[in-house]
């Protein structure tokens, strides 16, 4: 089982940003919010007592704005909670301005064994466009003070951000490489509601076409490729043996529990250990004080109120694991295709040993493969 927390604080708002993350909260507030966090940790553990923990990743918002003390109290609870508790891959999300050697320290001693730090660009107007608070001189030293600690940890970049350029691509993702075993280069999403999308409709701000983000990413693998870094999964990179085992399980659709506010689950287990008929998928609300309300007032984890519930359907399970398989090196088994007609995009599609996947050119028009065959 994939166990994934949640901590939603950040000191400031992306202009891009649309996950579950909040800047400016007081003390108080965080310290509740930790508190039904450890509450909720406690009730998973009791639902979910027959299953061994295999991965752990504490994602934000900001988890390095955790004190020592906290990620201590944090993963002191996780091991407490879960009777089979020995994971592979212990992965905590850092942000450059506070991944000082006092929190790298505390995430180390508390078992932590993989570090993501969101560097997102080496430009220091690239940062600045996008609200960023730290600067590439400060992402640099920062990863010097990971790499001293972790062996296993991930840079992670955004391509067609508005300074972006060929030349500064393959720059930024030359030096990663040097140091990084794992380099992550994601496409930027301009998401609804969002101050950069707002910006971008209005002019207000300029961005890379969809065709020269494209041939960024082109840029990307073969410059990530000459370092020695696979591409093993659409937009991550990494050298053998250094693969996001946590990620890796979403993309192989295993069952993963989500902590936290705006977390989601995909639970295929009753609470004895029994298959349930159906998978079934939820998340928990992403107002900090929905969430916080909603566990402290039960007893048991699946008295938690959710949001977004659905019964996955066979047809359903089946679109899921063709798209997230797609998206990996391995592909997906040529059965799950029977049925299906690829003539259309059997150009940029491989077939070998029983397995499809997507060629190189298949990866770049991914969406448009998947949309014709789904």
């Amino acid at each position: 089982m994939l166990l994934y927390i949640h901590f939603p604080f950040c000191r400031s708002k992306c202009s891009y940003c649309d996950f579950t993350s909040y800047a400016g909260c007081s003390e108080a507030l965080v310290f509740s919010y930790l508190t039904a966090l450890k509450r909720e940790i406690e009730f998973a553990g009791r639902r979910f007592e027959n299953a061994a923990v295999d991965t752990v990743y504490l994602g934000g918002g900001t988890p390095s704005l955790l004190s020592p003390r906290q990620i201590e109290g944090l993963f002191g609870k996780i091991r407490k909670s879960f009777a089979h508790y020995s994971p592979s891959e212990v992965s905590a999300e850092v942000n450059p301005e506070s991944a000082t050697d006092e929190v790298l320290a505390a995430f180390a001693d508390a078992g932590v064994n993989r570090i993501s730090m969101g560097v997102q660009s080496f430009s220091d107007d690239n940062l600045r466009s996008v609200g960023r608070i730290h600067t590439a001189d400060t992402a640099r030293r920062a990863a010097e003070r990971i790499a001293r600690r972790f062996d296993n940890f991930s840079l992670d970049f955004i391509l067609g951000l508005p300074y972006d350029t060929e030349e500064l691509v393959r720059a930024e993702l030359e030096e990663a490489a040097k140091t990084a075993p794992h380099v992550s280069a994601y496409e930027l999403t301009l998401e609804a509601g969002t101050p950069l999308a707002a910006a971008a409709e209005e002019g207000r701000v300029w961005l890379p076409s969809d065709d020269e983000v494209a041939e960024y990413l082109e840029i990307a693998a073969d410059t990530l490729a000459a370092a020695g870094l696979e591409r093993y999964e659409v937009s991550n990179f990494a050298r053998r043996g250094y693969e996001c085992r946590h990620n890796c399980g979403y993309w192989t659709r295993e069952e993963y529990v989500g902590i936290g506010a705006g977390a989601h689950s995909l639970v295929r287990q009753a609470e004895d250990g029994s298959p349930l008929p159906a998978e079934i998928r939820f998340a928990s609300p992403r107002d900090l004080n929905a969430y916080i309300g909603g566990v402290n007032c039960v007893d048991c984890f699946d008295d938690i109120p959710r949001v977004q519930m659905s019964v996955l359907t066979p047809a359903e399970i089946r679109a899921e694991e063709i798209m997230l398989g797609l998206r990996t090196r391995e592909g997906v088994p040529e059965t799950l295709l029977q049925g299906r007609d690829l003539s259309r995009v059997a150009d940029f599609l491989a077939k070998e040993s029983g397995r499809v996947r997507l060629t190189r050119r298949g990866l770049a028009v991914m969406n448009s493969v998947l949309a014709e065959i789904l």
